[in-house]
Parts: C-alpha cells; structure tokens; sequence
C-alpha cells in the first residue's frame, strides 16, 4: 500500500505550498507526460535524460536503442516485429516535447528521494560556476562557448544535460563502502532523504505551520536564531581596540606597496586598502535565501546599529577628551597660582626696592651737607645688592649708583691733589670695590667694553683727575707720583693700570730723555729712571736706546783719565743686558784705551803708572778676553823690548828683578789666570835667567823671545805625521761659527755670545757690534733691523772701520 502512494501523485494542499504562496520562484507542478501514462514507474524520470544519457553514448547513427524503440511484442513468434498501432508517432511526439520542455520540472522537495535530490542539485545553476576564470585567461570556457555551450544550461544538443560540474569529495576515514556515511554529493545531506514515517511528516508539517514566519533551510532543518547582545562598555572596548589598529596599520602597513597580480594585468598600489578598494566583490551564494528576506531593511537596521556605536565610541572618546582636558586643566591651574604667588613676592620685593630708591634720591641729593651722607648711600647699596639681588640683577639697580653715587664722590674728589695726597680717598674706593666690583654689578659702555660699576667709577672719576696731576708732574721729580701709584695700583684694574703706564708715564718720560744732555745736566738720568724699574720694568726698553746714543755722543772727546764716565755706566752695568754693555764698551771705551796705553811710556828708572791705572780702572767693565788682547798687543811687546834693554846695559839685578815684581803684582788677579799674560811674565824671567848666565845681548835676547813665541805658537815638536794632523785640524774649522770665532782672534775682535736670542738663534757681541749666524751667512743689527753681510763687513765695522 505504502508503495502504491509513492507511486502516484497527490494534489493535496501541502505545507510547501502554504509557504511558497508568495516565492515568486516556487516550483512548478510539472504535467505528466504520455511516457508516463503508456509505462507507468517503468518510464524514465525525463526526456531530457534519456537524450542527455543517449547523447553520452556517442549519440548520432551508432547510438544504441533509446526508451522510443522500445514496443510490445505479442506472445507469437519470437523475433517478429510488430507495430503497435496506439504508439505515437514521431510528429505527435515532438510537439508534446518541445512543450514539456518549456515547462520546468517540479520537484516537491518534502517527498524527493535521494537519487531525486541528487539530480535537482545537478540540474540547478551554479553562480560560482567558473568565477576562478578571474585568475585564468578562460580557454576552458572558449572551448565549451565554440561547441554551443550556454552558461547556466545543461550539457547535449537540446541542453538537456547536467547544469552543475561533478564535485570531487573526500571520503571520511573508517567504512569504505559507497554510501556508507551518505549522500557522495557534498550539497545532500541526510535529513533530505524521504522517510516512510508518516508520525514524522505530522510532526514537521504541525512544526512548520507554527512557525509559518521562519522558512526552513534547503536541508529541511529549523536554525535557531541567537541574538548577542553587545553593551556599552564592549562597543568601547572595540572602538578603542579598532582605532589601535588603525594606528598600527596607519604606521606600518600605509606606507607598504602592494604590487597586484591576482588580476590578468599587473597593478602596483600604495596600500593593502586600495587593493581591497578596488577588488570586485562577488556574488555570494549562501543558500539560505528565505521567502521574507529583506535586505534593503537588513542593511538600514545594521547601519542604524553601526551609527549607534559609532555615537557611543565618539562619546566615550569625548568624554576621555574632556576628562583629560580637567586633568590638564587643574594642573595649568595649580601652575599658575604658583606663577601668581611666585609673581605678587616680585612685585611685593619691588615695591620695596622703589621705596628705597625714593628715599635715595630724596636723601642722598648733590647738594646734600651731611658729612655722613656717602656711608649711609653705602648700606642702601649693599642692602639692596644682598637682599634683592634678583631685582638688583634684572633690573640693573646698579645704575643707580651712577645717579646717586658719581655726583657725591666727584664732589668729593674736586679738590684732591692726588700725588700730595696719595692715601687720600683710599678707603672710600676699597669699601665700594667690595660692593661694585663683581658680575652683578657689569655693565656695557655704549661703544666701548663690557665692565663692571668699580671700574666705570674709576674710570670716570678717578682717571680724570690722575690724568691733570700727570700732565703737571715733573719726570725728574717721581717720587711722589711713584708713591701714589703703589698706593693705589692695588686697587685699580689691569687694563687700567696699563692704560697709565703706556699712555701717561711712558710718554713723559721719553720726552724728558730727548730733552735730556748729559753734559750740561747735572742730575744724573739713573736717578729718576731707575725708580721706575720695579713698576715699568721692560716698558723702559725704548728709553735706553736715546740714552745709550747721548752717553756715545758724549763720550766721543772723553779721555781715560775722566773717572766720570765710569760713574756714570756704573749704575746702568745692572740694567743693560752683558752683551749691550760690552758692546757699548768696545765701541766708545776699549778705543780710548787703547790709545792710552799706546801712549803710555815704559821708564825703570823714572815710571808714572797714571795711564796703566786708568786703563785697569775699567777692569770690571772689560771682558776677560778683551783685556788681556788690550794689554797683549798694546803694553807687553813694549815691556819685554824695554826689559831686553835694560838687560844689555849691565844692570842691578835686584833691581830689576823688583821691577819685575811690581809690574806682576800691578795686575789683577783675574787677569794673572790668563795663558797670555802667564808667557809673557815666564818670557820675562827667561830672558833675565839668560843674563845671569851670561846673555846679555838685546838682539839675541829679542830673536829667543820670537822664536820662542812662534815655537809656542806651533806647540810642542812631537812626531810630524802628529804635528801634520793637529795642524790641519786646526786649520780647518768644523763650523762656520768656530771660522767667524778664529778670524774674530786674529783681527783682535771680542767675539761672545749673549743672553739674547732673534729668530730663535743666539746674538753676540762682534766687537762693537751685535750679530747672529744663520745657516752660514751673518746677520748683523743696523738699528732695529737685522740684515745679512759679508763676513769681511762684519770684520770692519767691528773694528769700528766701516
């Protein structure tokens, strides 16, 4: 029985229909068609597939017998073809199924089996069919296109093949067995599947008619709708999580680019966003369409939903915005009630400091007769420098010292004479020197320098009234004006101090020496010079150049016997240098000199030694080196010829050998140490051993002493290869210094060296004139140049020749 009703069709109102009144896409109720009626269940399910399944045979000539060849056969002889007069012609047929074809199957999905629901699911339209072409060039669907292929129709001629591709599905682990697990196609699930239960079919038609609203699923099965409800505080949380990842993705994914090849041409982009921007979305097929969807509603209530959360995120945003802002806000304020605070102390402070100001400038005036008024401007300063110095600083109180204090200390000071009165006022500038002279206290004069209000004080009072004292001071008269600045140098600063020296003493002191004659003036210069050593010092190096030409010019009629010149270098041995004092010596002293002793007469019976005195006067002037070529060359060779005579006359030995003692204790003993002077006194007694022994003869006498004086000269008689080498040697200078000494002993010119350097090399004196040697070539002092010469100018102009 139960077979009977699968078999036929029932026109009873279902529960399908009820909820598919309104689908515009229902089923159709498909006419049974004339195979059915003829066959019965042994009629195939549609024409459509035996020409589907005939067209997959090889169709044409060569196809095998279709459902149309089949007749029945009387029970007569077998094999024997009969025509059954009731089967429809070709003509009959064709027309009934061009028009079953218009009409589109319905299957009722509530009674499908499931060979039925496989099929429907073939022969239903896939959207996704083919959309991975996107990524390909599409040959595959070129090809079915060229063989009459439409999308969205079946395979075959008439189109009566399947819709949908085969799916490849992945069998589940365990029972290998076809079917074990259902349906192979991954779109029929079990539940499809018509049950014989006819208690299940009540119940699903009483469960669906109660929930006429909800339309079931294509599996037939109900979902349960879940709503989740998201509060306040959540909607917070993901702004807040989302506007993170915007930061993120803003910083670090905005600035990559993105080269697309997922479309048939190749893109390159800015971000991941306009990929995404640009991507076309695809239709999505989800398979729960349902009869009373809305989405145009859907889509305005989820936007409504977005706004609403929007709004909350943007308020929780403002609120944070705002509660930062107080937070901001009261520390600004506690900020500036500080600033406030810190702000009415200043102006508290200097409404103290204007106060006292006031009473300043009311009670300190110029005109003011109180002795005590300068001690009492003192404290106010002071007051004002210890208590305020914020306000002191800023606004540079200090300047009120210049307004206040300047007008009292010049009147003061008017009619101070400084050099009578040097330790006058003293104590007035070391007591402001401890308040003015420090940083707070600096001030910068307009087109001048930087100082502080002690020195500006000086500056302006005390320098002026310096300034008239010197320029009434006699040079010649220093003591008092030396007295005073040692008083007050202590107290004055060092520009200002050296300002003093080179712009006010030094100039009067040199127009004093050019005025200066040292042979009518009876003041000697050294003593107002000297004093100012311990405070010029070598500031004075350009008064000792004049002074050094008078002294030279007055010494030019000058004679040995004048002990005045002697007292007058004396004083000046400490200040020149050596080398500048020989110097001055050898040119304007050792030429007098030499000229005494050139006219000094040798008599041993009638001997005056005033010249011999005078010239060893100026032993302690004279070099060692200078003397004893003095006497070498204008006093022995006379003595020992005198000597050598007095021998030859037969003479009292006693007396001569007492004469011989005194000229040897006449000389001093520096000059006894001397190698020359030592042979000329044992050349003495040589010849005077000689007498005693019967060699009287002046000639003989004279030609012993020469040779023995050049043998002296050649030194001892040793081997000649020796006497070769240390000849040679000697002859040959090792440097040019010891060749410009050697010339120096044979032209009898003082050659040493000085304390002085120039150019990094060390000056000496060249008999009367100073020189320095640089790499083989002499450089010789012409006032204040240096210039290079030739050995044989140096030669004469040291003897006073060029």
């Amino acid at each position: 029985m139960d077979s009977d009703e699968d078999e036929r069709e029932s026109f009873e109102v279902t529960d399908f229909d009820l909820q598919n009144e309104f689908n515009p896409n229902r089923y159709k109720r498909k006419k049974g068609s004339k195979k059915h009626a003829i066959y019965g269940v042994f009629a195939p399910e549609s024409d459509d597939e035996s020409e589907m399944r005939a067209g997959f045979g090889g169709g044409g000539r060569n196809a095998g017998p279709s459902m149309e060849d089949i007749g029945f056969i009387s029970a007569g002889v077998s094999g024997q073809k009969t025509t059954d007069d009731d089967a429809p012609t070709d003509e009959e047929i064709e027309p009934e199924q061009e028009k079953e074809e218009e009409e589109e199957e319905v299957i009722v999905p509530g009674r499908m089996t499931r060979a039925q629901k496989s099929h429907a699911m073939l022969m239903k339209a896939d959207r996704n069919l083919g959309s991975w072409q996107k990524y390909t060039k599409g040959y595959g669907e070129k090809l079915l296109m060229k063989m009459g292929y439409t999308h969205g129709k079946g395979l075959g001629k008439n189109k009566q093949g399947i819709v949908r591709p085969v799916e490849a599905t992945k069998r589940r682990p365990g029972k290998g067995a076809i079917g074990a697990h259902g349906s192979e196609h991954p779109h029929l699930d079990a539940p499809d599947v018509v049950e014989d239960s006819e208690e299940e079919e009540d119940l699903q038609f009483k469960e669906q008619l109660s929930q006429w609203k909800k339309q079931p699923t294509d599996q037939g099965r109900r979902k349960k709708v879940t709503y989740k409800y998201r509060s306040a505080e959540e909607v917070k949380k993901s702004g807040i999580s989302r506007k993170k990842k915007n930061r993120e993705g803003d910083s670090a994914i905005s600035k990559v680019k993105v080269i697309d090849m997922t479309q048939p041409e190749q893109r390159i982009m800015g971000s991941y966003g306009e990929m995404v921007v640009d991507r076309p979305r695809e239709p999505v097929d989800d398979g729960d369409t349902r009869a009373f969807d809305m989405p145009e509603l859907t889509h305005n209530l989820q936007l409504l939903v977005e706004m609403s959360e929007q709004q909350i995120v943007q308020h929780d945003r403002q609120l944070h915005f705002e509660e930062d802002l107080v937070v901001n806000l009261q520390h600004e304020k506690t900020k500036l009630e500080g600033v406030l605070k810190e702000e009415e102390l200043r102006i508290s402070r200097m409404k103290k400091v204007l106060e006292m100001i006031g009473s300043c400038e009311e009670k300190f005036s110029a005109t003011s007769s109180d002795p005590h008024v300068l001690d009492e401007c003192e404290i106010v300063i002071r007051k004002l420098h210890t208590e305020f110095p914020e306000e002191y600083r800023a606004f540079e109180v200090s300047q009120l010292v210049v307004v206040i204090l300047f007008p009292l200390v010049k009147r003061n000071m008017a009619s101070w004479s400084p050099f009578a009165e040097s330790e006058k006022h003293i104590d007035l500038f070391k007591k402001w020197k401890s308040i003015l002279d420090n940083e707070d206290n600096r001030v910068t004069i307009p087109d001048g320098p930087t100082i502080n209000m002690y020195e500006r004080m000086l500056w302006e009072l005390w320098m002026p009234v310096i300034r008239r004292a010197i320029v009434q001071w006699q040079p010649r008269k220093s003591d008092k004006v030396q007295e005073f600045l040692e008083n007050w140098i202590p107290l004055v600063p060092y520009w200002m101090k050296e300002h003093i020296y080179d712009a006010l003493i030094m100039p009067r002191l040199i127009k004093e020496v050019e005025d200066w004659n040292p042979l009518t003036d009876v003041v000697p210069i050294h003593s107002w010079i000297h004093p100012w050593l311990p405070l010029l010092g070598d500031r004075l190096q350009p008064v000792y150049g004049p002074i050094k030409q008078k002294f030279g010019n007055a010494l030019t009629g000058w004679h040995p016997s004048d002990s005045s010149a002697k007292t007058i270098l004396t004083p000046w041995k400490a200040v020149w240098s050596q080398g500048t004092m020989d110097a001055f010596i050898l040119r304007h002293i050792v030429p007098k000199l030499v000229i005494c002793l050139e006219e000094f007469t040798i008599n041993p019976y009638q001997q005056h030694l005033q010249p011999f005195q005078w010239v060893l006067a100026w032993d302690d002037f004279l070099p060692s080196p200078v003397m004893v070529t003095l006497f070498e060359k204008n006093f022995f060779p006379k003595w020992i010829q005198v000597l050598c005579s007095w021998i030859g006359n037969n003479p009292n030995f006693e007396e001569v050998s007492n004469w011989f003692t005194g000229w040897k204790t006449l000389f001093p003993a520096r000059l006894m140490t001397e190698p020359a002077i030592k042979n000329y006194f044992n050349d003495a007694l040589t010849v005077m051993n000689r007498a005693l022994g019967g060699v009287t003869s002046t000639k003989e006498n004279l030609v012993f002493l020469n040779n023995l004086s050049r043998q002296r000269e050649k030194g001892p008689a040793d081997k000649w290869e020796d006497q070769l080498a240390i000849t040679a040697q000697a002859e040959v200078p090792s440097s040019f210094r010891e060749f410009v000494d050697r010339k120096a002993q044979e032209h009898g010119i003082l050659f040493v060296p000085t304390k002085r350097r120039q150019e990094g090399k060390l000056v000496f004196t060249f008999g009367a004139c100073q020189i320095y040697i640089e790499k083989g070539v002499v450089f010789m002092q012409e006032g204040a140049e240096w210039k290079p010469v030739s050995l044989n100018v140096a030669l004469e102009r040291a003897q006073g020749l060029g």
